[in-house]
């Protein structure tokens, strides 16, 4: 079952920001995407050292700042095929508070 735990206001994520926030150990980061908001593992999958947050967006894609790679933030698929897959979380709004859902 996926717990729900509060990370951010709403006001702390405008819309085209980011934010990275940590849970459970985790760096996570959070987007706001024309006020629709998405989670993913904020660490690049390929070499495990380019922090996502820092990559250029593309409507709800994100690309690695060191090497290209493209990761969709709504599945966190790869556009270099499935082995590098990423973390992607759920997120709910509820009032102006953001929460991540995560798996116990």
């Amino acid at each position: 079952m996926t717990e729900f735990t509060p990370v951010a206001k709403t006001s702390d994520i405008p819309p085209g920001e980011r934010k990275r926030v940590e849970l459970n150990g985790q760096r996570v980061s959070i987007f706001n995407i024309n006020g629709e908001y998405f989670a993913i593992h904020d660490i690049c999958p390929h070499k495990k050292t380019a922090p996502l947050i820092r990559g250029t967006l593309n409507g709800t894609g994100i690309k690695c700042p060191n090497h290209g790679y493209r990761f969709d933030l709504k599945t966190g698929k790869c556009d270099r095929g499935d082995r590098w897959n990423t973390q992607v979380y759920p997120i709910k709004i509820e009032g102006s508070e953001i929460f991540i859902g995560i798996s116990p």
